[in-house]
């Protein structure tokens, strides 16, 4: 069976994303042939989302056909903006439920109330939750919490995924909790990222989307940060020069969304040029 995957895999690791991972880890691994499409340009995926809210909603309805079922994962942007008011709100649930109607076999899976601004209720979700054959929420009070938004007649359609549980999957774990400080966790997290962006580095890529938003260099850093700043490091070719600009524009708030623009026009041209080739 083919499955359309639409939601964001790690990175970066949050409830959600570890979550969706599980889904489609699972479905992978019963046989099915599972493709990603993220809205989140930083993510995992085959492909990815040109923009989110309505126009994401109406390109979501362009990817369904020739899948033999579609899930999808509620987060920020997909389907509503987390800034959106009350008209776009309306707007977006339409044109997501559109997306739904031609779509078969959907399961929409819901990790935090807040990823869907306004909440479950309205004549626009209650359009959009009938096309579903299962609604998935994270904890049993979730479920509760969205059957007495979303009405008694989505009850039947309502389940308890578990979510992703506490995130301890890293290969060699946390230790006991109790010996643990603030301190100790976050030198944790900045130690494994530290190895897997020297990993990285060492395959040839010393830059990724996103990697800017993390702690700046001078902070925390360690010997297996000094790869990535290493001389060696720089290359003059147009295309890792035009990286750094966007990365340079990543720090900046101003130039932020702009930086995003960029690399979501790319990813839209490249899908005109090259639709056989996954990004």
């Amino acid at each position: 069976m083919r499955v359309l995957v639409v939601g964001s895999l790690p990175p970066p690791e949050s409830a959600r994303s570890l979550s969706l991972r599980s889904a489609v880890v699972a479905l992978a691994a019963a046989g099915h042939s599972v493709e990603v499409v993220a809205p989140d340009p930083v993510a995992t995926a085959h492909r990815y989302l040109v923009m989110t809210g309505i126009p994401g909603c109406i390109q979501l309805a362009t990817l369904t056909k020739g899948f033999d079922s579609v899930l999808v994962q509620v987060q920020p942007g997909l389907p509503v903006r987390a800034r959106a008011g009350r008209l776009e709100r309306e707007l977006s649930l339409r044109a997501f439920g559109l997306a739904l109607r031609r779509a078969a076999h959907v399961v929409v899976r819901i990790e935090d109330p807040s990823d869907l601004p306004g909440g479950a209720s309205g004549h626009a979700a209650s359009l959009a939750w009938r096309c579903c054959e299962r609604i998935e929420l994270a904890t049993e009070q979730l479920q509760q919490q969205f059957v007495a938004e979303a009405g008694q007649k989505v009850a039947p359609l309502v389940s308890c995924s578990g979510g992703a549980g506490v995130v301890d999957q890293l290969e060699d774990g946390w230790g006991e909790a109790d010996e643990l400080s603030r301190e100790d966790v976050l030198g944790m997290v900045r130690s494994r990222s530290a190895r897997e962006r020297a990993d990285l580095v060492g395959r040839g890529q010393a830059h990724l989307a996103g990697w800017d938003y993390i702690a700046r260099p001078g902070i925390a850093i360690d010997q297996r940060d000094m790869v990535v700043a290493a001389p060696g490091a720089i290359s003059t070719r147009p295309g890792d020069m035009a990286r750094r600009l966007l990365a340079l524009a990543d720090r900046r708030p101003k130039l932020r969304y702009v930086a995003r623009g960029v690399r979501l026009a790319r990813r839209a041209v490249l899908l005109v040029l090259r639709p056989d080739r996954s990004r």
